[in-house]
């Protein structure tokens, strides 16, 4: 009998079928892990030390530069990345800004100016750096800043660029002349040609971090909400994250309240920018208003997807941020615009915060409406605007002059106020009289009364300028105080304590933290 027969090559391929089946599916077994080596330590202990912070840069082949920006063929970056640990149990009080897990994974990088940096770096942001191991500062010159080295980010730029725009006399000038200081507007012009070198340059200078927070001197970071957030993302994804805003059909992230890159995103980046910046992306920033823009351009075209932060990251200061149930539990890791005295105090907040609660228990939009606006919240404010502007009711024209013919006070005293300290009852709601209507924009008393009428009304705001007109919001803001040096032209506002206790209520405390993106 043959050895091999139709019978038995079935069984023998019938035999490997089943085999491949069960090794693929059903037997246990291990794959290859891929190896991430270790992260490379490149902290600095203790206090900033002058001289350069950061090693030299870890490149390999970076062969001969043409006009200032490599060769065309990507650079080969030594980067050296620690696997994404797991998740630390929660860390006590007694830790310093610097000890706190996640601290030495993140790049802080500032964009600057000289005439921003005159009189040196603000306290907050002194206060952030101190706990940051990893610290880079960009401007339009080169030099240094309280004891930290500042790297000029245009240094790269190719002599025809710089001869060829207007934007670059004052950086000639400051080339020129070391103690020569532009104006505020003039350094601001330089600004979006720093942007695409600026990340650039930090991606080859420290290639080795897993979150890089580009911020300006301006952004307020909070240093234990930013790292439990980093935290809870994976550096290797291509992160571009910030408050979006458009520009024509151009989806950014604005600079002021920070823009977040990862690892992943760098490393797409700088390959594509040594391919492309020359040919494609300079000439779009010499078109472009603005860096963070043409930024969000390169992103895509390396591939970058944008993530919005928003909520977390906040454009405007407490008092003009609109308070809701949205983002009422989403933690407050950025604000922009606050005035230096306001920055201060948000950090001795936040201080205060760590030692009472440790770094691992989040400072939410409820925890600053606690603490930043609620305290600040009246019946009647005088000299004050509190934004209230979804509806605007304004005195027809010549009814002061009527009602001082008639005898009836047009700008009532707050003790006036006390006929509408009391809401209307049901059927007076019912009717809703039209010379309530009339006389709302009268006094701050009649503007409280029609807000007091209009069941979704949290605010209201007066002003006596002219006729007089009554403001009223239904969004909870805080506003600020007003110069009303002509007191004809005075703003009053108030609001519906009782409506806006309800709603803080109704929106909680906060046991659950939302952390999430907000697409």
């Amino acid at each position: 009998m043959p050895h091999f027969t139709p019978t038995r090559a079935l069984i023998v391929l019938a035999s490997f079928i089943l085999l491949s089946f069960l090794w693929t599916w059903g037997l246990p077994h291990q794959y290859a892990a891929p190896v991430l080596p270790a992260l490379t330590d490149l902290a600095t202990q203790g206090k900033p030390a002058a001289g350069q912070l950061l090693p030299e840069p870890l490149v390999e082949n970076a062969g001969e530069e043409i006009n200032g920006h490599g060769k065309g063929t990507p650079t080969t970056l030594k980067t050296e990345i620690a696997p994404v640990p797991t998740r630390a149990a929660d860390v006590g009080s007694e830790k310093s800004c610097k000890e706190v897990r996640g601290a030495q994974d993140v790049m802080v990088v500032v964009r600057t100016s000289r005439a921003e940096v005159e009189s040196g770096l603000p306290p907050h942001l002194l206060k952030l750096l101190a706990c940051a191991h990893h610290v880079l500062i960009f401007s339009d010159h080169a030099g240094e800043i309280n004891s930290y080295p500042i790297h000029d980010a245009l240094d790269l730029t190719p002599k025809a660029t710089i001869a060829k725009h207007a934007e670059f006399i004052e950086y000639d000038k400051m080339q020129a002349d070391k103690n020569y200081k532009p104006t505020l507007e003039k350094a601001k012009a330089l600004d979006k040609w720093k942007w695409l070198p600026m990340v650039y340059r930090t991606a080859t200078m420290a290639p080795n971090h897993r979150f890089y927070m580009f911020i300006e001197p301006d952004t307020s970071l909070s240093w234990t909400n930013l790292l439990q957030w980093l935290d809870r993302l994976d550096y290797r994804i291509p992160y571009y994250s910030g408050v979006p805003n458009t520009v024509d059909d151009t989806r950014y992230a604005q600079r002021g309240p920070g823009i977040m890159l990862s690892y992943g995103a760098l490393q797409q980046y700088w390959p594509r920018y040594e391919e492309l910046y020359a040919s494609d992306w300079e000439p779009q920033v010499a078109t472009a208003c603005c860096g963070d823009v043409v930024l969000a351009r390169a992103m895509k075209q390396a591939r970058v997807e944008f993530y919005s932060s928003f909520g977390l990251l906040d454009p405007e200061m407490p008092s003009n941020l609109i308070w809701g149930q949205k983002f009422w539990c989403t933690p407050v890791v950025s604000w922009h615009h606050l005035p230096r005295a306001h920055a201060d105090l948000l950090w001795n907040t936040q201080e205060a915060w760590t030692r009472k609660h440790g770094w691992a228990k989040p400072w939410t939009h409820y925890d600053a409406y606690e603490t930043f606006v609620k305290s600040y919240l009246a019946e009647l404010k005088e000299d004050w605007d509190n934004v209230s502007s979804d509806t605007q009711l304004v005195a027809e024209k010549g009814r002061r002059e009527k009602l001082t013919q008639q005898k009836q006070p047009a700008n009532a005293t707050p003790n006036d106020l006390k006929d509408a300290h009391t809401p209307l009852n049901a059927a007076k709601r019912d009717e809703a009289p039209d010379a309530l209507l009339q006389a709302a924009a009268d006094s701050p008393a009649s503007c409280r009364a029609m807000c007091l009428q209009t069941d979704d009304c949290l605010q209201w705001k007066h002003s006596s300028a002219g006729d007089g007109a009554c403001h009223l919001g239904k969004a909870l803001r805080l506003g600020g105080k007003v110069a009303t040096p002509d007191k004809a032209a005075r703003w009053t506002s108030g609001w519906v304590l009782d409506r806006v206790g309800r709603l803080a209520e109704e929106w909680g405390r906060c046991e659950q933290v939302e952390w999430k993106f907000n697409q």
